[in-house]
């Protein structure tokens, strides 16, 4: 299943950067503060990340299609240990995506991998991690101001074993490279 749906991101994504020659190209380096969700909430605190995004322009300078291929990292601190033990989730989300623009409103969406992480070590310092792979998806709203981009997004990876589900809303700030 994760290699079909490797395979599918790196599909749309070579099409799309072959489609994008002429569209308006960008780097994105971001950063967000992670509010966690759901059952998430919780386990652990308020998480932090950043990102790598590539964002590709399809059907010329003034088309408001883009295409993205994001890999990014949030880590949450667990709640409520016993003194001395520590312990985090992290995510390392893998998407594709669309994004369209409304002037300086983007509406982003976006699909694919996420490698969910718990790891913790108790007081007398005995290590324990575990990590899976499942599939991810984003949805997301921005508005730029020159070249940065404030943004709020959802993110979710649904596995089926709760402990890894990883679902936060991010604060984001990205600054646009224009290529």
């Amino acid at each position: 299943m994760i290699k079909k749906l490797l395979l599918l991101s790196a599909s749309v994504f070579i099409f799309s950067a072959a489609s994008a020659q002429k569209g308006t190209n960008a780097i994105q380096v971001g950063a967000r503060v992670a509010f966690p969700t759901e059952k998430l909430n919780d386990i652990v605190n308020t998480g932090f990340g950043g990102s790598l995004k590539g964002i590709y322009g399809v059907g010329g300078k003034s088309s408001p299609h883009q295409v993205t291929l994001e890999a990014g990292y949030n880590r949450f601190g667990l709640k409520d240990l016993p003194d001395g033990a520590s312990g985090s989730y992290s995510a390392i989300p893998i998407y594709t995506g669309y994004r369209y623009l409304f002037g300086k409103v983007i509406l982003d969406t976006q699909a694919g991998i996420s490698i969910n992480r718990a790891s913790g070590k108790s007081a007398s310092g005995v290590k324990a991690s575990g990590s899976q792979t499942a599939f991810g998806w984003a949805v997301g709203a921005g508005y730029m101001i020159n070249q940065i981009e404030l943004g709020v997004k959802y993110q979710s990876s649904d596995v089926s074993d709760d402990i890894y589900d990883i679902k936060f809303v991010g604060i984001r700030v990205g600054y646009n490279f224009a290529l």
